[in-house]
């Protein structure tokens, strides 16, 4: 082979060793980039899951959080008695029983007050227990004096609750059933726990109302606020006056039923402005000790305001549980 032939023949040899090297790294090149881009690939679609899990998760707790019924209430002539019902997390996928409380609303409020205004369900969630929360608007929780188809004690005690019970899995016993309010409401739960002890093992007030139905004396007849209480109670010493005043039912419970009384929580605000809150309390709790009743008292910074009931209702949630069963199997 002469200079000439081998010199081709060098050529041709770099020039394949040259395309080699260069097809071999642009092979390269390509499962480089692919490695680095299925990672993120693949990390798209695992997140993908986990936002439908939370999206999913977050709206079944709107769902349960949102559960608003009616009850066609006899003692109301039929007209519908709405209200709020929280059901334990578990619920759904579990057989068992559970206790439930009634948590009373104020004057001017509703079915939907304990929901919007409090942490109720972030508190709940700690307890194995059904809540219910009725609207009763202005009605003071009273048979009505003035109107027969306005039996908001009736409605609660023989509406409502035997509706629960049939609609629900509940502990239908006293010692699976408390109730609790505030202010309008506070004097309701203590007065349907004097009135109704067989039907409760635990019952709380928080800045209850507990002289508005020995209050007869009013300066505007015309206030709003005065109309709904005479038509509640009726004038002065009204029956309905005596079947809601729970200083007057304290004196009527003898030593033998009292020990079948439930347990009484009493709270109030030692900066609540109104009258009938303020000076009441101390007075109801100071009737409770003289009695002998199994109570307690606590009077706390706040006023008459959802920052103080919030705050209650967490500390009372934890001390009902000392006396009424979280579930039953």
């Amino acid at each position: 082979m002469n200079r000439k032939e081998r010199n081709v023949c060098l050529w041709k040899l770099l020039c394949g060793t040259l395309l080699f090297a260069a097809l071999s790294f642009f092979d390269l090149f390509e499962a480089a980039t692919a490695q680095t881009q299925r990672p993120a690939k693949a990390q798209t679609v695992a997140t993908q899951p986990r936002k439908t899990q939370t999206s999913s998760a977050a709206s079944n707790e709107a769902l349960r959080e949102a559960r608003r019924e009616t009850l066609a209430a006899s003692s109301l002539g039929g007209k519908p008695l709405p209200y709020r019902v929280l059901l334990p997390t578990e619920y759904a996928t579990s057989m068992r029983r559970y206790p439930v409380l009634y948590l009373l609303h104020g004057r001017t409020g509703d079915e939907n007050d304990w929901w919007t205004k409090t942490n109720l369900v972030q508190y709940a969630a700690r307890h194995r227990l059904i809540i219910v929360m009725p609207g009763v608007g202005d009605s003071w929780y009273a048979n009505s004096a003035t109107n027969e188809q306005a039996k908001y004690e009736d409605a609660m005690m023989r509406d409502l609750i035997p509706h629960i019970d049939k609609s629900f899995r509940t502990l239908a016993t006293w010692h699976g059933r408390a109730i609790a309010g505030l202010s309008m409401g506070g004097l309701g739960a203590m007065k349907f726990a004097l009135r109704f002890p067989d039907m409760f093992a635990f019952a709380a007030s928080f800045s209850g109302a507990f002289d508005v139905p020995r209050t007869v004396g009013f300066n505007d007849a015309n206030d709003q606020r005065i109309k709904d209480i005479l038509g509640a109670y009726g004038p002065k010493d009204s029956p309905t006056r005596q079947a809601n005043d729970v200083f007057l039912l304290l004196e009527r419970i003898t030593p033998e039923r009292r020990a079948r009384m439930p347990y009484l929580y009493v709270a109030t605000g030692a900066n609540d402005p109104l009258p009938s809150v303020v000076s009441s309390n101390p007075r109801f709790a100071d009737a409770l000790r003289e009695r002998k009743f199994q109570y307690e008292y606590h009077e706390r910074p706040g006023g008459h305001d959802w920052r103080f009931w919030d705050e209650e209702v967490k500390s009372m949630l934890e001390r009902m549980a000392d006396f009424i069963p979280q579930s039953n199997p």
